[in-house]
C-alpha cells in the first residue's frame, strides 16, 4: 500500500541547507499498525508529511495504492488525500468554535455526502469513541482525551484507507495515552485501516506490531513483532 524507495528530502531554503531524509526505504503492507521512532530532527515527521502528501520529496520513488506520487497537482494531491487518508496530530487541530458534531461531519462536507448520510455515520464514529452525548459540546468544554477522540473520529468519518497519527499523544497523561493507543488498535483490527503513527514514547513502541526506527535520516531499524 505504501511503497517509498530511496527517498531523499532537503530544505536547501534554509540559511544552512538542512539533509533530513537520506535515502528512505519503507514498504508498509495493507492493515499494518506500526510506529515510527525517533528522537527530535531524525526526520520522522517529514517522512509522516511525505506519505501523507502533505510535503514533498526530493528524489526516489513513493507510491500510494500502486499509483506514484511524483509531479501531481495540488488538485491531484488533495483528491488522493481526501480519498485515502486520515490525519490525527498532537494538538488535535479541533476548530474550537464548533461543536463536537461539526468538526467530525467537516469532512463528509467536502466529500459531498447527503445529510441525512453524514448524520447517520457522524453519529455511528462518535458512538464508537464513546462520545454520544458530547456531540452538542465546543472542544473547550473536553478533556485533551476527549478531544483526540473527536480528532480520530473525524479522521475515520471517511472510511479512510490510511490513518497517519503524528504524537497523538504527546500532549495526554499515561492513562489517556493508553486509551487513545487503545482506540487506535481497536480501529485497526475492525476496519483494517492501516495506521503509522509518530511517537517519541518508548511505553507507545513497545507495544506496536511493527516499530522502525530513524536517526538521522535513515531507517536505522525495522522491528517486528
Amino acid at each position: 500500500m505504501i511503497e517509498l524507495t530511496g527517498i531523499y528530502k532537503t530544505y536547501s531554503e534554509l540559511e544552512v541547507p538542512q539533509h533530513v531524509l537520506k535515502g528512505i526505504n519503507l514498504k508498509v503492507d495493507e492493515g499494518e499498525f506500526l510506529c515510527i521512532m525517533g528522537a527530535s530532527g531524525s526526520g520522522k515527521s517529514t517522512l509522516l508529511n511525505i506519505i501523507g502528501l502533505l510535503d514533498s520529496y526530493d528524489e526516489g520513488e513513493y507510491r500510494l495504492d500502486g499509483q506514484l506520487i511524483k509531479g501531481l497537482s495540488r488538485e491531484e494531491e488533495a483528491r488522493i488525500r481526501n480519498q485515502n487518508i486520515g490525519f490525527v496530530f498532537q494538538r488535535y487541530n479541533l476548530i474550537s468554535f464548533k461543536s463536537v458534531y461539526e468538526n467530525v461531519e467537516l469532512p463528509l462536507i467536502y466529500r459531498g455526502v447527503p445529510e441525512e448520510e453524514r448524520k447517520e455515520r457522524v453519529m455511528d464514529i462518535l458512538g464508537k469513541m464513546e462520545l454520544v452525548g458530547w456531540e452538542q459540546h465546543v472542544p473547550s468544554h473536553l478533556s485533551g482525551g476527549q478531544q483526540q477522540r473527536v480528532a480520530i473520529a473525524r479522521a475515520m468519518v471517511t472510511n479512510p484507507k490510511i490513518i497517519l497519527a503524528d504524537e497523538p499523544t504527546g500532549a495526554l497523561d499515561s492513562r489517556m495515552t493508553q486509551e487513545i493507543i487503545n482506540l487506535f488498535r481497536k480501529c485497526n483490527e475492525d476496519s483494517n485501516v492501516t495506521i503509522v503513527l509518530v511517537t517519541h514514547e518508548t511505553s507507545i513502541s513497545s507495544q506496536m506490531p511493527r516499530c522502525i526506527t530513524i536517526n538521522d535520516g535513515i531507517v536505522e531499524s525495522d522491528e517486528r513483532r
